[in-house]
């Protein structure tokens, strides 16, 4: 490819995974999963074929960078979540309840 049609190529992979993510990606968000896409989708090749040259088109760049991006953002959710303390942790207690059990007798 000729550089104003790798340009475009990118230009287009870019559309493509702002549509699937329902928004415009961020150049920062772009320049972190760029790279990381391109390599799975060379290994993918490398490994499955371009399946008629399907793999070769922007909009299967584009779903790896959306993929990419997904994965970071759950990524960062689950760790944030496992770092969260409950309030009763934070009080220093160990469950949410402290109700004592009661004995009760019955008496026939």
């Amino acid at each position: 490819m000729s550089a104003p049609e790798t340009r475009r190529f990118l230009l287009d992979a870019r559309d493509e995974a702002s549509g699937y993510l329902g928004r415009e990606l961020t150049d920062s968000e772009w320049a972190e999963a760029y790279p990381p896409a391109a390599q799975k989708l060379s290994r993918i090749i490398q490994l499955y074929g371009d399946s008629g040259g399907d793999r070769r088109q922007p909009w299967y760049l584009g779903k790896l960078v959306q993929e990419h991006i997904a994965f970071s953002i759950m990524s960062t959710y689950c760790a944030m979540s496992a770092q969260k303390k409950t309030a009763s942790e934070e009080d220093g207690l160990h469950t949410t309840t402290n109700i004592p059990p009661t004995i009760t007798q019955c008496q026939f």
